[in-house]
């Protein structure tokens, strides 16, 4: 069906999808003869995996199962390792997995309207304000350091009663400023 917002018809993302910044990852390495080229930027580690790491993803018999959904066995060691209760450990299929969890757990849109507040160092890792808007959440960006660190003082200070989330990025992704 056709209208006038949407003259080619058929489904359309909600209207938040088109306001959002769109990712910028990182440009890819440079290609030097002679040489081994690594995109740092995006915090890719340029060594293979470990020998042990290598053989404990050959021993795996089971990839025609479902994984467990909770990470059990990985939480219950990080736990051990890290002295934290296993609830407090967060996993999902990567750190972006883990951070689309925890906003739409904790930030959004609220009953009354208001959207949660999410602040975070800016510039930082790019799909911060991708995640955040599309939880519903407003963007609190806070500038980091001329030395490129999070202003801690800052981002306290920033906190207000509509704060639901606080984002520090550790390795602080390098600034890269933007046209």
């Amino acid at each position: 069906m056709t209208s006038p917002e949407n003259p080619a018809g058929g489904i359309r993302p909600r209207p938040v999808v088109d306001r959002l910044p769109r990712y910028a990852a990182g440009k890819p390495p440079a290609v030097v003869a002679g040489l081994a080229s690594y995109k740092l930027s995006s915090n890719e580690n340029p060594l293979p995996p470990i020998p042990a790491v290598l053989q404990a993803i050959a021993d795996q018999t089971d990839f025609n199962r479902y994984p467990d959904p909770l990470s059990t066995k990985l939480r219950a060691a990080l736990s051990d390792f890290l002295q934290v209760p296993a609830e407090d450990i967060v996993t999902g299929a990567g750190s972006l997995g883990a951070l689309n969890q925890l906003l739409v757990t904790f930030a959004g849109q609220n009953d009354d309207g208001k959207a949660d507040e999410v602040i975070y160092a800016w510039r930082s890792f790019e799909a911060y304000p991708i995640c955040v808007g599309l939880a519903g959440a407003e963007s609190v960006r806070i500038p980091l350091t001329p030395d490129g660190r999070h202003d801690l003082d800052a981002m306290a200070a920033a906190v207000t009663a509509r704060t639901k989330v606080i984002l520090l990025c550790t390795p602080q992704q390098p600034h890269r400023p933007h046209p």
